[in-house]
């Protein structure tokens, strides 16, 4: 791919995971009104792996794959989207849409952490650090004036979401680490496929089918579920794509964007009120994103002067 067109698909790539992602805290809320979580789940990635395989099939690219890269995207697919994704589902039956893009925040720290192969680069990087701890103060702030919706089910959302943040993050090391030898989509269609199944079984050991009848399911529970099936692709796609590019520290800064698109969407269509406080907040997270991408446009800003005075 040319560099110019590679570079753009990356402003695109970046693009759909703080849009599309920010997006689906609403879309998730909404499909919750009258479908289970873990059903919820299956039936999303349900949706995203079979157009996904279909899609494939038309291009020519569907290929057998082998049973290590089956085991290794089951691997990536349940710690990512059931651990990572799949606990935000289930959280925000009990957690507001904004409180729980706003914890997805913690995730830059999981990457430091366990990425322990870059630990020597991540620690000795002061912007990124100090970006890090700015954008935590901005979450603080966030989370200032909630002491009333603290509860059992509240907390326990909190922590799941705390957990799947740490799911995710290892997920993502794993796959970057442990590549398969299958093209980028198909590694995608594989990882929600297993998904699914994980999903729907785990629906069917909790007892959700018990209780759910399609006949009781809303348009706008379906429709929210298409979205998140759709789009799904895109982002995640997007997502998997952009970490084998960027590093993980800067992949994932979309977690900075995210509250800023669910929080605006949950004031515009949820009547959700935003006060000056969380304003604030949402600016010092956005200088945050800034100083973690810091040192990566210095060494943009220097390369371009360099290749000026060679010109």
């Amino acid at each position: 791919m040319p560099k110019k067109e590679n570079q753009l698909f990356i402003y695109l790539a970046f693009a759909s995971i703080y849009i599309v992602w920010g997006s689906t805290y609403y879309f998730i809320f909404l499909g919750l009104k009258t479908i289970p979580p873990f059903m919820l789940m299956g039936l999303r990635f349900v949706i995203s792996g079979l157009l996904l395989l279909v899609l494939l099939k038309k291009q020519g690219n569907l290929q057998l794959p082998k049973q290590q890269d089956i085991l290794k995207n089951a691997l990536y697919g349940s710690l990512m989207l059931v651990g990572g994704t799949g606990s935000i589902m289930w959280a925000e039956q009990y957690v507001p849409t904004g409180i729980a893009s706003i914890l997805v925040c913690s995730l830059p720290f999981w990457f430091l952490v366990l990425d322990y192969p870059k630990w020597k680069e991540n620690f000795s990087n002061i912007s990124s650090l100090l970006g890090l701890i700015i954008g935590f103060s901005g979450i603080f702030i966030l989370f200032g004036g909630n002491n009333s919706m603290v509860s059992t089910h509240f907390v326990l959302g909190i922590c799941v979401i705390v957990i799947g943040g740490i799911l995710w993050g290892l997920g993502s090391l794993f796959s970057r680490y442990h590549p398969t030898s299958l093209p980028t989509m198909m590694n995608v269609a594989l990882q929600f496929i297993s998904a699914a199944i994980v999903c729907l079984m785990i629906s069917g050991f909790t007892n959700e089918l018990e209780d759910f009848h399609i006949k009781n399911v809303s348009l706008i529970s379906w429709l929210s579920t298409a979205y998140l099936g759709v789009f799904g692709i895109l982002a995640y796609g997007a997502y998997v794509w952009l970490i084998t590019k960027r590093s993980l520290i800067q992949v994932g800064t979309y977690v900075y964007i995210n509250p800023v698109i669910a929080i605006f969407l949950g004031w515009m269509f949820a009547k959700e009120a935003i006060s000056p406080k969380q304003l604030l907040a949402l600016l010092i997270i956005l200088i945050g994103v800034v100083l973690i991408n810091w040192s990566e446009y210095r060494k943009k800003i220097f390369k371009q002067k360099i290749n000026r005075l060679s010109t």
